[in-house]
């Protein structure tokens, strides 16, 4: 049975609500978490695209520049040649002359460190440079190309060292040949690596991110910014497994997310071959550098998101005390009224008990009571009116014996009188 106490709330209604308040709030919170957690991983997303769309722009950029430095290398060494042809043709090859010449070319042409000339069997005749120092490049693989006639246009090599120097730089050569079309000799064409390092330098790519160039052997040509590490030094062919299956399953660009060999972190990376050229142009950027907005739109969106659980925790626990003050108060009036009706029937009673407690007039034949408005009513009657008796009609046994005595009386007196008619 509940107690019915004031101040007591049924157990079954303080739980009921409760529970209810509880799962309430852990939806509506789980919700909210939900919808923000949704926003925060589609701006995710966004900024990871606008990564991708930043690297590819970039690669794109840097791929136009690197081609068109050698596609200017190609008409200089073009030009070249077709002086030294004209040599040839007129009173052969005046080395002081062919080198003036080059020497011209460069200067039209500043990312050229140097134009050399060579005759059939390799071995350098002149150059912009004025050199006569004894070099025979007949070994290079450019060399053998252009003599054996497999390549009649530009053949750029991939990154080597200078011979003499040890310098890294990138070749690129044309052949020119005698009158009869016979192979005569290759104009040469050097470019320092340190100028592709001028050519990156001015970069903005974050302060973890990277741009680089390698030749179709992975090796390092150039990088910016460049770290301590082996793997960050020219010749370097450290590139990570992922990178070397991109490149095999996309020849000519992709754009993916890979933990860089060097330094071990992750970076966005957007690769492209250089057409017709042997060289990869790498734009890379890091989250470190990119995810940065979001970061702190998530510190944000966290930090609202404990304030409005706060806020949701305050608010129930605020509900469930008004619910509770007000089921305290319902039970409250609740057990008023029943004291009250309590209380009404006490009164009842105790008036109907005041009504049979003094002197009551009862007649001594009839045994009619008097009442308070001078009528007379029948024993039971007031009885019943004025209490919770009931009342059921018999005999006692005087009464019983008397009414036999009384009956036989009349009988015998009835027998008596028939006998005179």
């Amino acid at each position: 049975m509940a107690n019915t106490e004031p101040g007591h709330t049924p157990p079954r209604d303080k739980d009921s609500f409760f529970s209810s308040l509880v799962v309430g709030v852990l939806l509506f919170n789980v919700f909210a978490y939900l919808m923000v957690g949704n926003s925060l991983y589609n701006s995710r997303k966004h900024y990871d695209k606008l990564a991708e769309v930043t690297t590819q722009n970039l690669a794109r950029s840097l791929e136009s520049n690197v081609s068109d430095i050698l596609d200017k290398m190609n008409i200089v060494l073009f030009s070249v040649g077709e002086e030294a042809q004209e040599q040839i043709a007129s009173r052969g090859i005046d080395k002081g002359a062919l080198s003036a010449y080059a020497r011209q070319q460069v200067q039209v042409l500043p990312e050229a460190d140097k134009i050399a000339i060579t005759d059939p069997s390799g071995n350098v005749l002149c150059g912009s440079d004025g050199t006569t120092a004894s070099v025979n490049i007949s070994d290079r693989d450019y060399f053998r190309r252009l003599s054996n006639g497999l390549d009649e246009q530009l053949v750029v090599s991939n990154l080597l060292q200078e011979k003499i120097t040890g310098k890294w730089m990138i070749i690129a050569a044309r052949r020119y040949n005698n009158m009869d079309g016979s192979f005569a000799g290759v104009v040469v064409g050097r470019i320092d690596v340190a100028y592709f390092d001028k050519l990156l330098a001015h970069l903005d790519i974050g302060k973890y991110g990277a741009v680089g160039v390698r030749d179709t052997d992975f090796k390092l040509v150039a990088l910016h910014p460049k770290g301590k590490e082996a793997a960050s030094q020219i010749g370097s062919n450290v590139i990570s497994q992922k990178t070397r299956d991109m490149i095999l399953a996309n020849p000519v660009t992709a754009t993916y997310k890979t933990v860089f060999a060097r330094d071990k972190k992750e970076r966005m990376v957007t690769f492209r071959k250089i057409a017709k050229y042997p060289y990869y142009i790498f734009a890379t950027i890091s989250p470190a550098d990119y995810m940065t907005s979001w970061r702190k739109e998530a510190a944000v969106g966290l930090v609202l998101m404990l304030l409005f659980t706060t806020m949701t925790v305050a608010s129930a626990r605020f509900l469930y005390k008004s619910k509770m003050s007000a089921l305290l108060h319902a039970e409250a009036k609740r057990y008023g009224d029943e004291m009250k009706q309590q209380n009404e029937e006490l009164n009842a009673a105790l008036a109907r008990i005041k009504r049979l407690e003094g002197i009551i007039s009862i007649c001594s034949y009839c045994k009619k009571i008097r009442t308070e408005e001078d009528s007379w009513q029948q024993l039971e009657m007031y009885f019943s009116e004025h209490s919770d008796a009931m009342f059921s009609h018999g005999i006692c046994p005087d009464c019983a014996a008397d009414q036999q005595r009384i009956f036989k009386e009349v009988a015998l007196s009835h027998k008596d009188f028939t006998k005179y008619p």
